[in-house]
């Protein structure tokens, strides 16, 4: 009896260091074989845009459903896709980096990504990366565990005690460091002048869809290139000054998600910094609770055991009763950290619903007038788009021959 007993408290010891052992994934450290210049010479550098993430809730969601406030992922879903913008801009090896309120088709590279993770502590992205022909670079789901030193290193705060760096960064790291590495592997000088041209086209036919429809062709939302139109054709000169006009309605937009992402950013790291040690304390809890509702099981197992081995009624009882006593107790420490866990699940909750954002009108000055966009992102590049295509119509009125 006493061999089975031992045994039984030393499993019962392993399995309490296991629910004590901090799940820490590896973290990911920048190369610097990564920092290598990868455009291909000779050709332009790509234009990339980055549209807004889907903060990944639905209408279906219950409010604070898993930590999930729709207020604080719309804030998210603009504030991660200027932080990836601004982590691929200092890169150097890119033309404009810019933030789009969708996958508008004026740039050679676009990334589309989905928050399903964010609560301090972990952070999970499905992103999805392309050219402008519709061939996928990157289709994947990055993750990172941020690392109790992000929060307690001195060197990460301000004189006021304030975060002064993103626990997230890593996550952007991984990412700038794939979108590299694939462009150093595949992108080849000549497959970047097709994106390049493919991207021009593309633009144009915005505004006349049969625009070069002999020389690209479109099957499967992939876009292939059979020629390439005229230096001098007087239609792309048209629709350049177009384009100008649209490049500087997108630079006022990033105008408009800096001042954004600035005024949340304080709130945004104290939530950051509360809700890592909410959500590691939560998840401590709900391993604890799983771990120990196991041990209780194998103390159960193991008293039945021994008491097999019990050669008398009253040996039987007492391994029974210290079995049963010490299992009971093992359940009932699983059902209070149960109880803790949805404690900090709910005070996680309440902090995330301290931050909201609206957004403001947009206004866009011009040579000859002053446009108000007003609404949501998407009513506002909506409106702009009739605009564009005022100003395109206006550029064919102004060309064409007098009879």
């Amino acid at each position: 009896m006493n061999k089975q007993f031992l045994l039984s408290i030393f499993i019962i010891g392993f399995l309490a260091s296991c629910a004590t052992t901090s799940n820490v994934g590896p973290q990911y450290q920048s190369s610097g074989a990564n920092n290598a210049q990868s455009i291909p010479e000779n050709t332009e550098p790509f234009d990339i845009s980055i549209a807004m993430f889907d903060p990944g809730i639905s209408k279906q969601d219950s409010y604070g459903e898993g930590g999930v406030w729709p207020e604080l992922r719309r804030a998210e879903a603009m504030y991660m896709a200027v932080q990836l913008r601004d982590t691929l801009a200092k890169t150097g090896r890119y033309g404009a980096v810019r933030v789009t309120p969708n996958q508008y088709s004026n740039a050679d590279v676009y990334i589309t990504a989905r928050i399903n993770k964010s609560n301090g502590e972990d952070v999970s992205l499905q992103v999805n990366v392309s050219d402008s022909t519709g061939k996928k670079w990157i289709g994947k789901k990055y993750s990172h565990r941020v690392k109790p030193i992000a929060f307690n290193n001195p060197r990460n705060k301000d004189s006021n005690g304030d975060l002064k760096i993103d626990p997230y960064k890593d996550i952007y790291l991984q990412i700038s460091s794939d979108i590299s590495r694939y462009m150093k592997r595949s992108v080849k000088s000549k497959k970047a002048d097709t994106i390049n041209t493919v991207t021009e086209i593309r633009y144009a036919q915005n505004y006349s869809p049969e625009a070069f429809s002999d020389i690209l062709s479109k099957r499967n939302n992939s876009y292939r290139l059979n020629g390439k139109p005229d230096a001098d054709d007087p239609m792309m000169k048209r629709v350049k000054n177009v384009q100008l006009r649209d490049q500087m309605f997108i630079d006022n937009m990033q105008t408009h998600y800096d001042g954004f992402a600035s005024n949340m950013t304080a709130s945004y790291k104290i939530w950051q910094e509360q809700s890592f040690g909410e959500s590691k304390a939560a998840r401590e809890a709900a391993s604890a609770a799983f771990w120990q509702g196991v041990a209780g099981a194998v103390m159960i197992a193991a008293t039945v055991a021994a008491a097999g081995d019990c050669d008398s009624a009253a040996c039987a009882r007492n391994t029974g009763a210290l079995g049963g006593a010490v299992a009971g107790s093992l359940f009932s420490e699983s059902f209070q950290n149960s109880k803790e866990a949805k404690i900090h699940r709910e005070a996680l909750n309440e902090i995330a619903s301290s931050i909201d954002g609206s957004l403001s009108p947009s206004v866009i000055e011009m040579e000859d007038r002053t446009i108000t966009l007003t609404g949501t992102i998407k009513e506002q590049s909506d409106q702009w788009r009739t605009v564009l295509q005022e100003i395109y119509q206006a550029e064919i009125q102004e060309t064409k021959p007098l009879l």
